[in-house]
């Protein structure tokens, strides 16, 4: 039985992902959270779990009483535009953290760490992107994440470690942050009118269990490896899906026309990114299985199921 370490599995993609692992019998599974976290998403895994608050624990304990084979880091700090009161605590989470967590993966010899990118890290003027397209980070917080990617770098020659990061288009699904999606879907399922953008802008939305998909493909792949890994993947449909659709297919699957599209844009757009996504096929042997259409579907669903 393998033993992953598992820090953001109360998170939105974090929490999906744990549903898929405690379903494997070959895996054991640990959680970094806090006490203070919300575990709304995950409650029903508690009794499957060992879950540690490192706010009441020494995260080396972890690694003490545990034999690590791998970390999957998906806890972040993310906000879209920063405020002085940020800096630090993003500098903390994105950085700091996973940093002190690659020293105890050397110390204590972990087979593999995958951490979690996203494509805000890439030039948004080259389309589409791929993993050796110009690092430009489009915000502070892809600025961390880009930041970090050095320091992996350092590792990668200083230790054993096998190495990936997954960088994500724009992942969406039931159970997300209030992002734009589920933003929408709430408001038709309260009746609401809401006036949007033009909607325009066009970027690779990827369902939830896509993304997952890809998570389990790069453990097996980091567990069953006979060369030295270190590599950065993008993540993605390698479609793109403006948001005039997105809103049109809401509709039609509420069956209302709550939505409108006329508001002028605000600054420091981003209007096309699309993710070249043959890397994820090729060395991951992974294809993502929705389209845009079933994905917004079944995510109506749940959340008018659940509402």
């Amino acid at each position: 039985m393998k033993t992953l370490l598992i820090t953001g599995a109360t998170g939105f993609i974090g929490s999906y992902l744990l549903d898929a692992l405690v379903q494997k019998p070959e895996y054991k599974i640990v959680i970094l959270k806090r006490s203070t976290s919300d575990i709304f998403r995950i409650e029903k895994n508690l009794h499957n779990i060992i879950a540690y608050d490192l706010d009441k624990i020494a995260l080396k304990t972890v690694f003490e009483k545990h034999e690590i084979h791998g970390v999957i880091h998906l806890a972040t700090y993310y906000v879209k535009s920063h405020s002085e009161k940020d800096i630090e605590n993003m500098i903390d989470s994105n950085v700091k953290f996973p940093s002190v967590l690659l020293e105890y993966c050397n110390s204590f010899n972990v087979d593999f760490f995958i951490n979690t990118g996203t494509f805000f890290e890439y030039s948004t003027f080259e389309n589409p992107i791929n993993e050796k397209s110009e690092n430009s980070p489009f915000n502070l917080y892809s600025s961390t994440k880009s930041s970090f990617d050095s320091i992996l770098k350092f590792y990668a020659k200083s230790s054993k470690l096998n190495m990936l990061t997954l960088k994500l288009g724009a992942p969406f699904g039931y159970n997300d942050n209030l992002k734009l999606i589920p933003f929408l879907i709430d408001s038709v399922l309260n009746n609401k009118t809401i006036t949007l953008e033009k909607g325009e802008q066009e970027w690779d939305f990827i369902y939830v269990k896509d993304v997952v998909s890809a998570y389990m493909k790069a453990i097996e792949l980091c567990l069953n490896t006979k060369r030295s890994l270190f590599e950065e993947i993008l993540i993605g449909t390698g479609k793109t899906t403006s948001i005039k659709k997105i809103v049109s297919i809401v509709g039609e699957v509420s069956q209302t026309n709550l939505i409108s599209l006329k508001k002028d844009y605000p600054s420091n757009q981003i209007f096309l990114s699309s993710i070249d996504n043959s890397k994820a096929k090729n060395l991951l042997q992974w294809v993502p299985q929705y389209t845009i259409e079933e994905a917004l579907n079944e995510t109506y669903k749940l959340y008018k199921e659940n509402s």
